[in-house]
């Protein structure tokens, strides 16, 4: 899978600008279903998606000690995921059994804690952007 930089290095300026077209105009259906989504708790089907990233990124983690894997050239990208595929192999089962019971954990911690919001909240209250929250700890650089 490419990283946005990648694709955006091998996109011409007009695809780049039909790019843009499109995702502006799927943008708020997106965020709509985003929207419905997050009001329903979590299927067995997304935690089990969910550990399976946080096992291969475990197991990433581990064969990439230089910490290069996200700006890496393709070459070495290709080498450190056939030393994490074959880690993966005798590990993954052991990694699943033991993260299986955080991230649901965290899972449903996450939809009550947005539930919880959700009950709070007023119909047309505007939506947290976390910028009031550093206005008021006086944490201004103006002093």
């Amino acid at each position: 899978m490419r990283t946005y930089s990648e694709l955006v290095e091998v996109m011409t300026q007009q695809q780049r600008i039909k790019r843009s077209i499109a995702s502006k105009k799927t943008a708020k259906i997106s965020a709509r279903k985003r929207a419905i989504t997050a009001k329903k708790p979590p299927t067995t089907k997304k935690i089990n998606q969910a550990i399976e990233r946080q096992v291969r990124k475990k197991a990433i983690g581990i064969v990439d000690k230089a910490h290069v894997y996200h700006s890496a050239t393709v070459s070495t990208k290709a080498n450190i995921e056939k030393k994490a595929s074959a880690l993966l192999k005798k590990k993954r089962v052991m990694w699943t059994k033991k993260l299986k019971p955080e991230i649901t954990q965290k899972m449903k911690d996450d939809y009550k804690h947005r539930m919880a919001i959700q009950k709070t909240k007023t119909p047309g209250q505007a939506h947290a952007t976390g910028f009031e929250d550093a206005a008021d700890s006086g944490d201004s650089g103006d002093e």
